[in-house]
């Protein structure tokens, strides 16, 4: 990978995971009292949005990575390491379930979508990080 391809990956990842976790706050905790009953935070909307225009700069930014990266590590037959490979298998469950929530119609199957995407997406970037560190 050369270092704008490293840079643009890790500020996608940051942009899009930070975006995400502040949705996901959001949504889950961030219910205020109106005068007729719960009601969403203001910033919710505004959090999902950052988060729908940046999520393709991350997925760009992963074609490159597994272009560059992943596909000639395993076309070499050189020993990756684990948390490399982890991440990767966490790809595409996390992208098409994030895809599937805006498509889908139906809220239990929405709701479903929802829940992959959020485990899929904490777990990726787990893996993410823990590659990070084991490179240093």
């Amino acid at each position: 990978m050369t270092p704008l391809e490293r840079w643009s990956l890790h500020l996608a990842a940051l942009v899009t995971a930070g975006t995400g976790l502040l949705d996901g706050l959001l949504r889950w905790y961030g219910e205020r009292p109106g005068p007729f009953g719960p009601e969403a935070h203001p910033w919710l909307g505004t959090a999902q949005h950052l988060h729908v225009l940046v999520g393709p700069l991350l997925v760009f930014t992963l074609g490159m990575l597994v272009r560059g990266h992943l596909w000639a590590r395993l076309q070499g037959g050189a020993e990756g390491r684990r948390t490399g490979l982890g991440a990767a298998l966490f790809i595409a469950p996390m992208v098409l379930s994030g895809g599937a929530i805006q498509v889908v119609t139906s809220p239990a199957v929405r709701t479903g979508f929802a829940w992959t995407h959020g485990l899929a997406s904490g777990v990726f970037l787990l893996a993410y990080l823990g590659h990070l560190a084991t490179n240093r």
